[in-house]
């Protein structure tokens, strides 16, 4: 074998070689795309299942928004009906979940939307109209704070001591 022989022989392997490792890449790319293109099937396969399951919620919530309205007149016996305890527990809900809104320190704007919010959906529900009167008044009273304003702690202590007593006068009402 001559010189130039093994040149060519010596340039041919780092030829194949180069070639080994370019389809090596070339099979891992492919087995990229192949995964992206599964990521991206059960990615819209995952966006269906969230839209229709939206909507399913959306027809419980109007369903149960609908049961809620309807719970308070639906039993008038003098000893609280499964209607009328229903719709007890209803309040206590509202008021709980106004409780943690409270307890997480919301901002004042958005607390005072919630309690407006908490005041409507009890009123709905047939709650008294003097519960309904004091978390307006501290929807008005926080409506005065700026916008990002956190509520101060006197008013904070106010609002809290004043839960307590909407809680009572729901626990009244069993």
């Amino acid at each position: 074998m001559t010189e130039e022989d093994t040149y060519l022989r010596a340039k041919l392997t780092e030829i194949k070689g180069s070639i080994d490792r370019m389809t090596d890449l070339l099979n891992r790319m492919i087995e990229i795309i192949a995964k992206i293109t599964e990521v991206e099937t059960a990615t819209s396969d995952l966006a269906l299942a969230v839209a229709a399951n939206g909507e399913k919620i959306d027809e419980v919530m109007k369903k149960i928004s609908n049961l809620s309205v309807a719970a308070p007149t639906g039993s008038t016996t003098p000893g609280g009906g499964l209607a009328d305890k229903r719709a007890v527990s209803s309040l206590q809900a509202v008021l709980e979940n106004l409780e943690s809104q409270i307890r997480e320190g919301v901002i004042a704007s958005d607390l005072a939307v919630k309690i407006s919010e908490a005041a409507d959906t009890i009123e709905q529900r047939g709650g008294t109209g003097q519960l309904v009167l004091k978390m307006n008044r501290w929807g008005r009273i926080l409506k005065t704070y700026g916008r990002v304003d956190t509520i101060s702690p006197t008013d904070l202590r106010k609002l809290r001591d004043d839960l307590k007593e909407w809680h009572k006068e729901v626990g009244k009402l069993r």
